[in-house]
């Protein structure tokens, strides 16, 4: 096996053949990738664009996409939990999303795992691909000087990504950088744990615990780990069993894949068909109707990509 140029997420392809913009993403996720780490003996974490791995082995890490901290602040109180979980600055799973609403009821929900990262890249090398992207997702009315600033900057948490809609992560611990960086926080205090004694590090999250655990698990095979290429942060499962419509009837299939493929779900969709009598916030889970986008989020599941294996000579 060769070293590796890194594809973009779920391999998409925003920008046309020979674009400027697919190098530039391929430095841009090799700068965030250290090429060789020491993580818990005897292995290490490195970079499969510089180091030459023979994979053995792809694991799959999952978690759920709704907070794991606030779970664990209102234990007894769920309700409690579902409507802090309103605001994106705690949604730190590595999955945020957007409510939409009509006269107070949910008629929409998106959810992103795309990266701020992505569409940084995108705003320094394909400006014009950057806006008529926004304009899919979000709404025609975006402007680029809505999205970009003085010399060509890109402003993430511009007001479609924000108040009027999603487009990626604005949660500061919510990025490409964090996800292949998981380990950096860790990695002076690995070798001196063992896998089963508490994690050296402050974050109660469910998804930084299970992306860290298993790099240790193969890295103490001796194994080097390094990121699964397309690197990225995917939706590959959610789940609406027994939710129910209006009428006590279970509910139709009201999912839809908006960016990304099957096993790399970008960006997901819950919308109830204008066909149908009713709307999202009219439909049940457990017997209590829709109020929060966390309800749903709560049922969606997340994934990393690592692979393993031994370096070559």
């Amino acid at each position: 096996m060769a070293t590796i140029t890194f594809d973009t997420p779920a391999h998409l392809r925003d920008a046309p053949a020979g674009s400027p913009f697919y190098a530039a993403w391929h430095r841009e996720i090799a700068r965030l990738v250290n090429d060789r780490v020491p993580l818990s003996r005897p292995g290490r974490s490195v970079d499969p664009s510089v180091v030459d791995l023979e994979v053995d082995e792809e694991r799959l890490k999952t978690w759920t996409g709704f907070s794991r901290p606030l779970l664990m602040e209102h234990r007894d109180d769920r309700p409690a939990a579902f409507a802090a979980s309103e605001d994106r600055s705690v949604q730190i799973e590595y999955l945020e999303w957007h409510v939409t609403r009509t006269d107070g009821a949910i008629t929409k929900i998106t959810f992103t795992t795309e990266t701020p990262e992505y569409y940084a890249v995108l705003a320094a090398t394909e400006p014009q691909v950057l806006l008529d992207l926004y304009r899919r997702l979000v709404s025609p009315q975006v402007q680029l000087a809505d999205l970009v600033g003085a010399g060509g900057t890109y402003k993430p948490r511009n007001k479609w990504n924000t108040t009027l809609g999603i487009v990626h992560y604005i949660m500061p611990i919510n990025s490409m950088k964090d996800m292949l960086g998981v380990s950096e926080e860790i990695q002076n205090a690995a070798d001196a744990r063992d896998n089963f004694e508490p994690l050296p590090y402050q974050r109660m999250t469910g998804a930084d615990a299970r992306l860290s655990f298993d790099n240790w698990v193969m890295t103490r095979r001796g194994l080097s780990v390094a990121p699964w290429n397309p690197p990225g942060l995917y939706i590959v499962d959610w789940d609406d069993t027994g939710w129910t419509k209006p009428d006590g009837t279970p509910v139709d299939d009201y999912w839809t894949v908006a960016r990304g493929a099957e096993g790399m779900v970008l960006r997901l969709e819950y919308e109830v068909p204008a066909t149908e009598d009713f709307v999202v916030g009219d439909i049940a889970i457990g017997g209590r109707p829709i109020t929060t986008g966390g309800e749903v989020a709560e049922h969606i599941v997340l994934s990393a990509r690592t692979v393993a294996g031994r370096e070559s000579p």
